[in-house]
């Protein structure tokens, strides 16, 4: 997010009230945009589908299951790569060698094509669906597939604006398209609903490849699989993108089985109650998101780089002992001030939680479990915010053992509280998030105590993993890239 740094920082020098709503909306536009978007689009099809008289509800919730299917596996291909393909375009760009990352582009997005067919092959085998309806699914799974691919380049490219108004556009194609559907067809399908959205995402999809052309001019396929080697020199980054993203769906997979579960079509494994309450309490963390960007654009990195650049350049000692101090007083200070607009939030959203499940009319259930999801959701954005502080001080050791604290504590209270039915939902959850967040409150503070010593002997800690990636990488650079 370093991109955009500048930009912030210009917009709340000018100390004007506006200055500020512009700052935080830009911000807002650059982190959550593409997810606010995707949840405003699904949810105003949602709408329109209740508009439907003749679209039954189990044709609704096979529209619905489809789409959040298709963006939660294809969450969990990416995540095998995101962090260690992120690590390797963010050096290229240090290293001033722009030139190579297309080639990184076409390999990451042949590596994850091949595990989403792979993924999507088991399910076309075991569903009973209609052949043009996994079709037009497997094509929805691939383009989101791709999304994330081009969501990661563009990302590091800071060209932030092409990802908000591709997903905007997109948005709009995909609620026209339905609301075009519900007007001509009599008879409306899950099909045409998802056809609807699929032309969405692949509005969506062109809209990221153009700006992909443009801001990569210089484009070849060679060497395109010669990140892998960064799979042997970072192999924490890999665990700690799965492990995290494993980490926030394992309660679903794991309640999905106990009561209250539904399958539809023969095809499709669902706890309605759970997932539509983490659904919504997810929504509740957006402040965070939004807050951490401005505090670490605008507050935190300056501090930071003035600590690490005197220790680079030969800073002195009295000096550096300064910067530390400086840099961990603001990083303290922002992370409370962090934590208590995003506990202003959760609070509020906890409170009201009875008068939201009126206004929405769903089941009581769903407001008690809510109450618990949107605790966990506030944990669960804390931890982020400290495993990205921790990878931004080079603590992948803590880093992993955080997200390994977050799958292993979800899965584990997850299904020790499993037989206990349905007023226990989501209690697993809160509990271990709230584990995992002191955790890696406890390992923030401590690495920030010794960070000058991690830094000076950082370069004598790292060891190298075996050669495998790299020599795997190699293989396919000589059999599929010139």
């Amino acid at each position: 997010m370093a991109g955009i740094g500048f930009k912030l920082q210009k917009l709340f020098q000018e100390d004007y009230y506006s200055s500020r709503l512009k700052a935080y909306t830009f911000s807002g536009l650059v982190t959550s945009g593409p997810w606010l978007i995707v949840i405003l689009v699904v949810g105003t099809i949602q709408w329109l589908a209740f508009q439907m008289p003749m679209l039954s509800l189990e044709e609704r919730t096979i529209f619905m299951l489809s789409v959040s299917y298709a963006f939660i596996f294809s969450q969990i291909v990416f995540s095998f790569q995101q962090l260690v393909v992120t690590r390797y375009v963010a050096d290229l760009f240090y290293e001033k060698k722009a030139h190579e990352i297309f080639p990184v582009f076409t390999g990451m997005l042949k590596v994850t094509m091949l595990a989403a067919v792979i993924m999507y092959s088991i399910f076309w085998m075991i569903s009973p669906l209609d052949f043009v309806y996994k079709l037009v699914l497997f094509v929805l799974f691939m383009t989101i597939n791709v999304i994330w691919v081009m969501f990661l380049f563009l990302s590091a490219a800071k060209f932030y604006q092409a990802i908000a108004y591709s997903f905007l556009l997109g948005g709009f194609i995909a609620v026209g398209g339905v609301f075009l559907i519900s007007r001509i067809m009599a008879d409306p399908t899950s099909l045409e609903l998802l056809t609807g959205f699929t032309a969405g995402m692949i509005v969506t999809l062109f809209g990221l490849f153009f700006a992909m052309l443009r801001t990569f001019p210089l484009r070849y396929a060679t060497r395109e699989f010669s990140y892998f080697r960064y799979f042997d020199l970072y192999p924490d980054l890999f665990a700690i993108g799965v492990l995290y993203v494993l980490g926030i769906w394992v309660t679903n997979f794991i309640i999905w089985f106990g009561e209250g579960r539904m399958v539809v079509a023969d095809s499709f494994v669902f706890n309605p109650y759970y997932d539509t309450a983490v659904f919504w309490s997810y929504l509740t963390i957006i402040p965070t998101q939004l807050l951490f960007v401005v505090a670490v654009e605008t507050r935190f990195y300056e501090r930071y780089r003035t600590f690490y650049g005197l220790i680079n350049y030969g800073g002195a000692l009295h000096q550096i002992d300064k910067a530390k101090q400086t840099m961990t007083t603001v990083l303290k200070n922002e992370l409370i001030r962090l934590g208590r607009s995003q506990g202003v939030v959760t609070l509020f959203a906890v409170l009201m939680a009875g008068v939201f499940v009126g206004w929405i009319g769903v089941p009581e259930e769903v407001g008690q479990i809510f109450r618990m999801t949107t605790l966990a959701a506030f944990a669960n954005a804390m931890i982020l915010v400290l495993t990205l502080l921790l990878l931004y001080f080079e603590d992948r050791r803590g880093a992993l053992l955080v997200n390994l604290s977050f799958f292993t504590f979800n899965a584990l209270f997850t299904m020790l509280l499993l037989p206990r039915g349905i007023d226990w939902y989501g209690v697993g959850f809160a509990v271990s998030t709230t584990i995992t967040f002191f955790i890696a409150g406890l390992r923030l503070i401590y690495f920030m105590g010794k960070v000058d010593y991690y830094v000076f002997a950082s370069s004598n800690r790292r060891k190298l993993g075996t050669e495998r990636f790299s020599n795997m990488g190699s293989m396919l650079n000589r059999r599929f890239s010139r």
